[in-house]
């Protein structure tokens, strides 16, 4: 069962999600994520945040779900 609300998501939002959940499926690490804390040469953050959120999300969605 997917989050409420996931259909309203950025589609490459639900593509971490999925990526994420895959890969608690396929027995890797939650420390494995894929998508790195990069920020802007002045400091700000980038979406990368955001991706390694819905990544982590989907992991430990699919956690709960066992």
């Amino acid at each position: 069962m997917l989050p409420r609300g996931f259909e309203s998501w950025n589609r490459a939002q639900q593509g971490a999600f999925r990526k994420g959940y895959a890969a608690f499926v396929a027995g890797a690490a939650l420390a494995t994520c894929p998508y790195a804390d990069k920020r802007k040469s002045d400091g700000r953050l980038t979406w990368s945040r955001a991706f390694r959120t819905s990544w982590r999300d989907g992991w430990q969605h699919a956690e709960r779900g066992l």
